[in-house]
């Protein structure tokens, strides 16, 4: 990319478009109406107007343009969006797909569906799983790449993107296809989709459909993609290969320590150690580890391939019924119901027992051996059958365990989403009023599926001699393995509830120049309530268990939002709206967004538009009311800035306890002051601000010939207030300036520290978004298309505390959004859709290129620099999908496509280098070419 061109600051920017504005506002001449041309409502306004009147940087995507990209899911449809950061759900992702425009975090865009809003996925209740809207009934996408808090409210900071069904449905289409990966082993999809309606609006004045889709993906391990798993490409991203040279850890059967006086010792084995880690089970789960010598040796080491996973089992079933009947004179009432379960089943390696189980939750670090004794008849050597081991002499045994012979342990993540409104629209006495009623529910219910065992039970099973930790068990073992089973059982449910009434009411006030004066005046009501209950099985089970077992936060708010939007055309070529809201909510306060917005088309080869908005997010109920604030010790070890201070308090074990006399008499113990874990204080905050934003937006659109448009449009973001936890290495890195967070008793000794969420640090970004489309019709050779969609980020820059340095992120990972994303979610320097098209008749194809920028990989280990061991950089990456349709008659259709068509193999990254996943899932799919076919029948 060549090197962007200096921006002036958006103050003069806007203070240049204003002065333009006056003087054309002068220079203004009469101009006639529009015809007669349909004028719609759009994504970011309140008013009707004709889509090629609009001011704001809004791209629509056709429902068919989606089929024709080779876009299968709403997954796939985030994912490609230029001006997202979105990472689809890979392995275990439970929380569905969240759409991250500009890299502010999934809570900063609003996603819409009919303009209205539906319930946030539930445990985070931040953000809309995409997952749950029906993509068969889609006619319409409009991304709208501006904040729109003077519209809509909060979370609309990056911009707001609104799933637009179709209006009526009046036949009845099947559609089936099924994604299928040219490579075996897994990934394949499968979808059937059912629409059928009746009734015509503008006929009989009312019109019924539902729409029914269901799909379904299987999972996908990683064995069956060595391509992206070879143990020297781990090992040169900095991960550590594979190697049996290594002490084993929970194993089937089981390792075991010696014992002496209470205490572990250095000897280690395995009964079936001898015998290659072969046991009687109906498969094999370990080999044998070839440490020649010392703690670890002669053990049972886990097998790496059974269980990782690249992609699991995951299906998502939707089904909208609408219902649409004209009354009275002209008026329109419509009723709108959307149900949709989606889930994902995570496959995790087997429940361990012994060291390596967290055996109590609510005392973390607390480890509790796992012991055998002679007494017990699978005892090595005892009456049971386990084969004896030369030196034991009947010594106590610590246990590491697995129960492989129960096969992998899955979660099954479940979410639940509905969706009730009632419009009634039409005009009263001049005005035209929109009124409805929306409630939404969404629940998310996590429960042990399979392989998950109470944790005591077992420890009193093998203390009892009833488990054989070193085969298959006997009747009595398996009837008592059933009896402590955690199968089936929920592990932790949340529940998000938002419903209200809201009202829009139109007119025109006067005529202008270039049209009518229009104001829109505007009101909602909601009250949204948030639950999330983690019971006490958590705690029994420890393993892959989230949230905190014996918690059930909870809180609600009731929002007033009313709002305010005048459309001023002073010429056909000059038009300037204006938009205000103010939202009044029951737990923080009032806040206030102005927004305003010019259009000038001096000719129809040229238009300029500008936006300058405020915006807001208000702190989501988790952050207020989540997690209940709990003290806990600290993660690392620190010196007390004031019990033991230290002229680098950053660095632990630097200080000495104090000379000060007024502390004298405390008898500080420098083991617990020095160098020591220390208490800190985690958890909601209830004294939250909202976060707050300026947008500015300037763009020109033009058309040079026939049939060209292009565009190009300049976005600034800037944020304060950012919510997030702060680090203890930044408290520690500038304790007097974070002095206030260091809570202390009377006396003077800590209390805790502070480290809840807080308002703190700041954001801002910005760049440019390009777009082109060209279509060119034929007479012989049919109609040719191009279109080209991309962004360009100059600027990512974050503060990790509140005043601190503004660290610039983009192409590299950082703390984005002051630590509220994961830095698995990157800020690309470019990234682009290109896409060519041809049809004739009933044939058409299309190629579609995707393509993301160059960036730095998260390279976590600190000798990962330029230059230097394991330091990794994703090359671009560029994908190609091809689809072909062609329309046999009116009735039937289908279409083909090859996705990733020269089987480029995703990129090697370091990002979950633990888990042995190592490809870059914010980018690509490990799945590799795949072919899809669907088949459409209308009856």
């Amino acid at each position: 990319m060549p090197t962007p061109p200096r921006f002036p600051q958006p103050k003069l920017l806007l203070s240049s478009i204003a002065i333009a504005v006056l003087t054309l506002m002068n220079q203004a001449s009469a101009q006639q109406g529009d015809g007669g041309m349909t004028r719609i409502e759009v994504t970011g306004s309140s008013i009707k107007r004709l889509a090629s009147e609009n001011a704001l940087p809004l791209t629509t995507i056709k429902a068919e343009d989606l089929v024709n990209r080779g876009l299968t899911t709403m997954s796939e449809v985030a994912t490609s969006l230029t001006a997202g950061a979105t990472n689809e759900p890979v392995g275990g992702g439970g929380g569905g797909t969240m759409i991250n425009m500009r890299g502010l975090n999934t809570n900063r865009t609003l996603v819409l569906l009919n303009g209205r809003r539906l319930a946030n996925e539930a445990i985070g209740d931040s953000a809309i799983n995409v997952d749950v809207i029906p993509m068969n009934a889609i006619e319409r996408v409009e991304v709208l790449r501006d904040g729109a808090s003077a519209i809509y409210g909060t979370d609309a900071i990056a911009g707001v993107v609104n799933f637009i069904t179709k209006r009526a449905i009046s036949d009845t289409t099947a559609s089936a296809s099924v994604m299928a990966p040219e490579r075996s082993g897994g990934g394949e999809q499968r979808r059937f989709s059912l629409t059928s309606g009746t009734g015509d609006l503008a006929k009989d004045g009312w019109n019924v459909y539902a729409a029914f889709d269901t799909q379904k993906r299987s999972a996908l391990m990683q064995r069956d993609r060595p391509n992206i798993s070879d143990p020297d490409d781990i090992a040169r991203l900095g991960g550590t290969a594979f190697t049996s040279n290594t002490s084993g850890s929970s194993s089937a059967p089981a390792n075991y320590t010696v014992y002496a006086n209470g205490k572990p010792t250095s000897v280690t084995g395995n009964p079936y150690f001898g015998a290659g880690c072969v046991a009687p089970y109906q498969g094999q789960y370990t080999i044998p580890s070839t440490k020649p010598s010392g703690a670890g040796s002669k053990t049972c080491v886990l097998d790496p391939n059974l269980y990782p996973q690249l992609l699991a089992d995951n299906k998502q079933t939707t089904l909208l019924t609408k219902g649409s009947l004209r009354h009275g004179d002209g008026n329109l009432l419509t009723v709108e119901l959307l149900s949709s379960e989606s889930y994902i089943d995570a496959l995790n390696p087997p429940q361990p027992f012994g060291a390596q189980t967290d055996y109590d939750k609510l005392n973390p670090g607390l480890r509790k051996p796992l012991m055998i004794t002679k007494a017990s008849k699978w005892y090595p050597g005892g009456a049971g059958g386990v084969p004896a081991v030369a030196g034991l002499n009947g010594a106590d045994l610590a246990l590491t365990w697995s129960l492989d012979e129960l096969g992998p342990a899955i979660t099954d993540d479940r979410q639940n989403s509905h969706r009730l409104v009632l419009t009634e629209e039409g005009q009263f006495k001049g005005w035209d009023y929109k009124a409805g009623f929306n409630y939404a529910y969404s629940k998310r219910t996590v429960t042990f599926l399979s392989g998950y065992l109470r944790t005591p039970e077992l420890y009193k099973g093998v203390a009892d001699g009833v488990f054989n930790p070193f085969g298959p068990q006997d009747a009595a073992g398996q009837a008592y393995l059933e009896s402590i089973s955690a199968d089936g059982l929920v592990n932790r449910r949340a529940e998000v509830h938002y419903y209200g009434p809201d009202l829009t009411l139109n007119r025109e006030l006067t005529t202008l120049g270039g049209g009518a004066l229009a104001l829109a005046v505007g009101a909602d009501l909601h009250r949204e309530t948030y639950r999330d209950a983690s019971g006490d099985i958590g705690d029994a089970v420890v393993y892959k268990v989230s949230g905190t077992p014996n918690r059930y936060p909870h809180g609600a708010r009731t929002v007033l939002g009313t709002y305010l939007e005048l459309d001023a055309p002073f010429t056909k070529q000059l038009n300037l709206n204006l938009a205000v809201r103010a939202d009044r909510f029951s737990d923080f306060g009032t806040t206030f967004n102005p927004k305003a917005s010019v259009r000038y088309e001096p000719s129809r080869a040229l238009m300029l538009r500008a936006t300058a908005s405020t915006g807001f997010r208000a702190p989501t109920l988790p952050e207020l009311y989540g997690t209940p604030q709990t003290r806990v010790p600290s993660t690392s070890k620190w010196d007390d800035p004031l019990l033991c201070p230290s002229a680098t308090p950053g660095v632990s074990g630097t200080g000495a306890l104090t000379t000060d006399p007024k502390y004298a008499g405390l008898n500080l113990d420098a083991a617990k002051v020095c160098g020591s874990t220390l208490t800190v204080l985690t958890g909601a905050n209830p004294d939250l601000e909202p976060e707050k934003s300026k947008t500015f937006t300037a763009g020109i659109v033009i058309e040079p010939i026939k049939n060209l448009v292009a565009s190009l449009d300049f976005w600034n973001v800037e944020m304060t207030g950012t919510i997030a936890q702060i680090s203890e290495d930044t408290i520690f890195g500038d304790v007097n300036k974070y002095n206030n967070l260091f809570v202390r008793n009377a006396d003077g000794t800590l209390a805790y520290i502070t480290k809840t969420r807080l308002n703190m640090g700041g954001l801002r970004t910005q760049g440019i978004d390009a777009s082109l489309n060209y279509t060119l019709p034929t007479a012989s050779m049919g109609r040719f298309g191009m279109s080209f969609d991309g962004t360009y980020v100059n600027k990512y820059e974050g503060q990790n505390e509140e005043g601190g340095d503004w660290i610039d992120s983009v192409g590299k990972p950082g703390a984005l959004s002051t630590g509220a994303t994961s830095a698995n979610t990157y800020v690309f320097k470019w990234k682009h859709n290109l896409r060519l098209s041809w049809s004739r008749g009933g044939f058409g194809t299309q190629l579609t290129q995707s393509y993301t920028s160059r960036y730095i990989d998260t390279n976590a280990l600190p000798s990962q620099k330029p230059g230097q061991p394991f330091y990794n950089e994703i090359e671009p990456y560029i994908l190609y999908n091809l689809s072909a349709n062609y329309a046999w008659n009116k009735r039937l259709k289908f279409t083909f496509g090859v996705n990733n068509l020269l089987d480029v193999d995703p990129p090697l990254s370091n990002q979950r280098l633990s888990s042995r996943v190592v490809f870059a899932q914010n980018i690509a799919k490990p799945i590799g070419r795949a072919y899809n076919i669907r088949v459409n029948y209308t009856f």
